[in-house]
């Protein structure tokens, strides 16, 4: 019963040029996803944050271009 199996290393030996190229390629290509997803959601954050400047100083500016008297009791 403690005697090993021995015809594991020839099967073993057989798929490890198998597993590389399949395997390898495999990983490229996960690798240059998650780059280009990064990519993405950096360019998209950006641009969200932007619009969101722009938005806000407009508002500022819209503000301050109103008189005192309507700033405190609204728009009429």
């Amino acid at each position: 019963m403690s005697e090993k199996r021995q015809s594991l290393g020839l099967g073993a030996l057989a798929l490890v040029p198998i597993a590389c190229c399949i395997g390898l390629p495999l990983l490229a290509a996960a690798g240059v996803s998650v780059a280009l997803a990064a990519w993405t959601g950096g360019i998209a954050a950006a641009a969200i944050a932007l619009v969101l400047v722009v938005f806000t100083s407009r508002m500022r500016r819209r503000r301050s271009a109103q008189p005192r008297s309507l700033r405190t009791t609204g728009n009429r």
